[in-house]
């Protein structure tokens, strides 16, 4: 059932929540354009074998359809899977992993649906065009979004040859000079000496700050701007932003959308900062929102972001707790252990609410955003912390509880979602909303002492960000996932602070000291199952998050907190495994071993310490090589099923905006996309 936040939402601002829902998902095409060059053929291929020839808006005669195409009802099954696998990634490659996937049935089986389908005229083409990509698997190295110069595939490079790393570098370097954002761009060689970076905007017209060409005088190239990337779908939300405007409610949110419209127009992400300075201002609307270029976990060099667009209503019951999260912590950040020269010198207070989601167009859905990324508005301007609540509480039923002792069992199930709604919050606001950036301003000026010393070394400070460099660009590829493991670490810190335990009712000391094990005991075995998304091939991780989780266990292992028990057979095979953390461990040392790793991550990240911190992380995170040979095979073997969040669309019917939701089932997933006209 949806739930009745939404219905109170369609019904108290319904032309607002329909357009807003309308702009977002306008984007969608964009995220698949993002992915892979096939991910957007293969969605058209899937929506026209599923839709109707009488109205292309609809579902197709489904039993009809499985009847003509003469298939078992196992093979039918599989291609509805793979089907609502690429709809909800928005392309063939997992969004929370980075890798191919492929149907389990085989080519001919696929054939047999598209060739019986309704609009087999319009759906044949697209098969003969893509049948042989999306069941590719060479050359290996292809089936992993990374660089280019390693073999991998990055839609963010759609050249052939891609830009070499240096040059990526480069224009990096170059832009950050200019004030021109890469956040929403890709990259594309067109010969030896010029380079195209292509930007992403509805107009071909160049946003008036930015220079036609800007030079590159240590490799020899000239960088093109080119504006249009993913124009048509930018035009499509834009005109659904001009009409959610319309029905805004107050001036500030009306000036809020136009900023977007007018980045998304020009491609200048300085408007959409404006837009997002405007967004923080707007505490606690009925319906929230954010739209963009948000996070760039995808792009292998960590500067170019995904699109990203959501809608939600907020559920003021399940937001109190938060509000009085957020009014603690101006007293709860002075514990944090990197002290007051790596914080901003005021907190910004954020709107913290509990929210469900309407509409979520985006290859993955997380559990918590905390968000604008501009680290200026967020120093200057404030944030938004938001908890998903139907994202959280969605469980697919009888999910096994992997890697987690028998004996375990029944007090994990009981307090997993307990934990895990308290780390969320404590990660979004005090991870992600905390610590310092030490920066150089195009003035001169510092926002720091330049005697400052170094608690990792004992010496004063040697690197700082330059006027124009961001995190992202100058720490690099692993940026993002070191971001996520800090705010994890925060979570981890202050999962023992008896004030915020008190917030969320865990007032006893067998309550309070329950919730504190669990937290970590979710870590570890968080850590184990990342082993799922790491490829000892590459040595590379496939999920920023979940990079984070494994190299925060591997810290927990190295100071006796955790451990991994292996379970054998009489012959020694692993047969399977548990995380286990030491309770009186975790009770007394647990934040002590924390605070240790947060300096760690918290000094590197303020000072851009690109080196120091690719150096650390890299080596935070790289599994044991017992840990490759002998549990990963066992994890693998274990993984669970991905899930897929079936949404809700909103019609426009008669003048009057409709909510409809969807069977929970794949082909409900299906139906949904069908519905939606993307």
């Amino acid at each position: 059932m949806v739930p009745l936040h939404l219905v109170a939402a369609v019904v108290s601002v319904p032309l607002y929540s329909h357009h807003l829902s309308q702009a977002c998902w306008a984007g969608a095409r964009i995220v698949s354009r993002q992915t892979s060059p096939s991910s957007e053929t293969i969605f058209d291929l899937i929506i026209s074998t599923f839709s109707s020839a009488k109205d292309p808006t609809k579902l197709s005669e489904v039993e009809a359809h499985k009847k003509a195409s003469r298939v078992t009802e196992e093979e039918w099954e599989g291609v509805l899977a793979y089907c609502a696998q690429v709809l909800s990634n928005l392309g063939n490659f997992k969004s929370f992993g980075a890798t191919k996937f492929i149907p389990r049935i085989p080519a001919s089986v696929f054939g047999a649906v598209v060739k019986a389908s309704e609009r087999s005229s319009v759906a044949l083409p697209l098969w003969e065009s893509v049948k042989e990509e999306i069941y590719s698997l060479s050359p290996e190295a292809s089936l992993s979004i990374g660089k280019p110069s390693e073999g991998h595939l990055s839609a963010y490079y759609p050249s052939n040859p891609a830009p070499s790393d240096a040059e990526v570098d480069e224009v990096q370097a170059i832009c950050d000079k200019a004030g021109v954002s890469t956040l929403n761009t890709r990259l594309a060689k067109i010969d030896a000496t010029n380079l195209s970076l292509l930007i992403a905007s509805s107009s071909h017209s160049l946003a008036p700050s930015y220079p036609a060409t800007l030079k590159s005088s240590s490799l020899n190239f000239t960088l093109h701007l080119t504006p249009g990337d993913f124009d048509g779908p930018l035009a499509e939300v834009n005109k659904s932003l001009v009409l959610a405007a319309e029905h805004a409610g107050d001036a500030n949110r009306k000036a809020m959308l136009l900023d977007y419209k007018t980045s998304f127009e020009n491609g200048d992400i300085e408007m959409h900062k404006e837009g997002s300075r405007k967004w923080v201002k707007d505490q606690g609307p009925v319906v929230e929102s954010y739209i963009g270029f948000i996070e760039s976990y995808v792009d292998p060099h960590g500067a170019r972001a995904e699109w990203e667009g959501f809608v939600a209503v907020v559920n003021k019951e399940q937001s109190r707790k938060f509000e009085t999260l957020v009014n603690a912590a101006e007293t709860l950040i002075p514990s944090l252990p990197w002290g007051p020269e790596f914080e901003v010198a005021k907190f910004q207070r954020p709107d913290f609410t509990a929210l469900e989601i309407l509409s979520f167009a985006t290859g993955g859905i997380p559990a918590g955003i905390n968000i604008p990324n501009y680290h200026d508005v967020r120093e200057n301007d404030g944030f938004k912390n938001v908890s998903l609540s139907n994202i959280l509480s969605a469980k697919a039923a009888n999910e096994e509880v992997t890697f987690i002792a028998p004996e375990e069992v029944e007090g994990y199930e009981k307090w997993q979602d307990k934990a895990f709604e308290v780390q969320v919050a404590n990660h979004e606001l005090l991870g992600h909303g905390t610590g310092k950036l030490l920066q150089e301003s195009a003035d001169g000026t510092f926002n720091f002492d330049k005697n400052l010393i170094n608690p990792l070394t004992g010496k004063p400070i040697e690197s700082w960000y330059k006027p124009g460099e961001t995190y992202g660009s100058r720490v690099g590829p692993v940026s993002s996932s070191m971001e996520e493991c800090r705010a994890e670490a925060v979570a981890l810190f202050l999962a023992s602070n008896q004030d915020i335990l008190n917030i969320f009712k865990y007032t006893t000391k067998e309550d309070s000291e329950d919730l504190i094990y669990y937290t970590f005991l979710l870590m570890a075995r968080a850590g184990v199952r990342a082993l799922e998304w790491y490829d000892p091939k590459t040595q590379k991780h496939g999920q920023a998050h979940m990079e984070a989780r494994l190299g925060i266990t591997n810290w927990l292992i190295d100071h006796g907190i955790a451990s991994v028990e292996e379970i054998r057979s009489p012959s020694g095979e692993l047969v399977n495994a548990y995380a286990r953390v030491d309770k009186a461990l975790v009770l007394s040392k647990g934040k002590e071993v924390m605070g240790k790793l947060l300096l760690e991550i918290q000094v590197r990240k303020s000072t851009g310490d690109g080196k120091g911190a690719t150096a650390f992380y890299k080596k935070l995170t790289t599994p044991s090589p017992k840990w490759i040979s002998d549990l990963r095979p066992l994890v693998l073997a274990k993984k669970l099923p991905r899930k897929v969040f079936v949404q809700p669309n909103t019609m426009l019917v008669g003048g009057e905006v409709q909510l409809r939701e969807y069977p929970v089932t794949i082909l409900g997933t299906i139906e949904s996309f069908v519905e939606r006209a993307l």
